[in-house]
């Protein structure tokens, strides 16, 4: 009889600890299974969100597109005037292409900050919705290559002007690539003396390159002393034939020039100057002056003097 209790009470305990066992096992699968779907419903959940752009109540939404001349979308900043009649029109928001930009319901001209600065007009925004402008490219490119005596590239400040104007459009420099507006330009090179090129046609989406290869010779104004010292002075350098002056600048350092004769004065005590002296594109030249070192002055010796008489 004790042996019978013995062995149900054995079995009995083997059945729980398999149950406990099966419990165990079961559990990490109905866990893994709670985390997962939620997960799997979260990232969906997100992805629905951002493609969704949510709008203010009461507001429209207005998105510009614009691509420069390489047909790369840009960031150019934008302004947003809303219109109130057929002759003018309020400022409303700023911000970026490619950004979209809650504004109220309305008629907008859009001012893009290009060189120079182009309007787009009666962009219409409608209540809960975004209206994406694409106005694709506003640009044209153009680039000026020079190159100096030395045959490489040297950087003048340059100027862009309305065609058959003195009105300045921007200012910028040679061999660097510009974004403009399209349109017809005049451009000044400020080399010494000045260079032009006119009527130079500028079209949407298009690249310009002038190249005006080498546009200066060199010369250098060389000042010394009785002992072949290099001494640095001020010097002027006018055209011979007008008398205008193209440089004024210090000895003993090249600087470019435009072909051309000029005089060279050099502005040492007392002064020096030479005449009809010739410039070549391409070409080195030279003048040499003489001149007195300057007279350095001594500072006098009155502390030695005190320490000797004490």
């Amino acid at each position: 009889m004790g042996n019978k209790k013995l062995i149900v009470g054995i079995i009995v305990f083997i059945v729980f600890a398999g149950l406990i066992l099966f419990v165990k096992a079961i559990a990490p699968k109905a866990k893994a299974r709670k985390t997962t779907v939620p997960a799997v419903q979260v990232k969906k959940d997100l992805k629905k969100t951002a493609a969704q752009k949510v709008i203010s109540k009461g507001k429209g939404a207005i998105t510009i597109r614009i691509v420069n001349s390489k047909n790369v979308e840009i960031p150019m900043r934008i302004k947003a005037f809303k219109t109130i009649d057929g002759r003018s029109s309020v400022y409303a928001a700023s911000s970026v292409a490619g950004r979209m930009q809650e504004v109220t319901p309305g008629t907008y001209d859009i001012e893009v900050d290009s060189v120079p600065q182009k309007i787009f007009k009666n962009i219409k925004v409608a209540e809960g919705k975004e209206t994406i402008e694409d106005l694709g490219c506003v640009t044209g490119s153009i680039v000026v290559k020079t190159t100096n005596a030395k045959k490489i590239p040297a950087y003048y400040p340059m100027r862009i002007l309305y065609s058959n104007t003195n009105d300045m459009v921007t200012a910028y420099m040679t061999n660097k690539t510009m974004e403009i507006v399209p349109g017809t330009y005049d451009i000044e090179i400020g080399t010494s003396p000045r260079l032009y090129k006119k009527d130079v046609k500028v079209g949407s989406g298009k690249e310009v390159t002038i190249d005006m290869g080498c546009v200066a010779g060199s010369l250098m104004v060389k000042t010394v002393d009785e002992n072949g010292k290099n001494v640095r002075s001020s010097v002027r350098i006018t055209r011979a034939d007008t008398n205008e002056v193209v440089s004024s600048t210090t000895s003993n350092k090249p600087i470019d020039l435009g072909k051309g004769t000029y005089n060279i004065e050099v502005l040492s005590n007392p002064k020096q100057s030479k005449k009809d002296v010739k410039v070549n594109v391409g070409e080195e030249s030279a003048a040499e002056f003489v001149i007195s070192a300057p007279i350095v002055p001594q500072k006098p010796a009155k502390s030695v003097a005190r320490i000797k008489q004490q």
